[in-house]
């Protein structure tokens, strides 16, 4: 009998295991966008105005981004505000990531922020405004621990292959 029910219970978690990880595979698959290096050469071209507060992001941008980072919604410190640098929580209140600095050209929109926790790094995620105004994911990398200080030096990075959209668990 103990047998019979020490089975079941395994199984039971196994099924609550699968239950969890397949939708946040497919979830992480669904955000995971990868571009020739000859696409990352160029996915910056052209005229962006720098944006340096979360002040400046449109909803629609700000609602994308609290999707693909995995946040009920949108939590972004400006820069130089406090955010969660470590992975030891000092403040519920603070966001685990910290804007650098936004751009924008025509429908697309470029987010570079630094991410805390454990390993700090810096991210960027560029997505495209639709006819319609819904905001769309198109590409983002991590670069480890160096980020960009400006719109040009960004550029150079992303060019040079610093920012790597190879990781495959897609964590934002």
């Amino acid at each position: 009998m103990t047998a019979k029910i020490r089975i079941v219970n395994e199984h039971r978690i196994s099924l609550v295991v699968l239950l969890i990880c397949i939708p946040l595979t497919v979830m992480a698959q669904e955000h995971q966008h990868r571009l020739s290096a000859a696409e990352k050469e160029h996915i910056l071209d052209g005229q962006f105005k720098v944006v340096s507060t979360t002040e400046g992001m449109p909803a629609n941008i700000k609602h994308v981004f609290a999707d693909i980072t995995g946040e009920s919604s949108f939590a972004l410190a400006n820069p130089g505000q406090k955010y969660q640098v470590t992975d030891v929580v000092v403040d519920q209140k603070l966001p685990f990531r910290r804007l650098v600095f936004a751009g924008v050209k025509d429908d697309n929109w470029l987010v570079h922020y630094e991410r805390g926790g454990r390993g700090h790094s810096y991210y960027l995620l560029v997505f495209r405004v639709d006819p319609h105004g819904d905001a769309h994911f198109v590409w983002g990398g991590g670069s480890g621990p160096n980020g960009a200080k400006d719109l040009e030096q960004l550029r150079k990075m992303v060019s040079a292959g610093q920012f790597s959209d190879s990781d495959e668990k897609s964590y934002w």
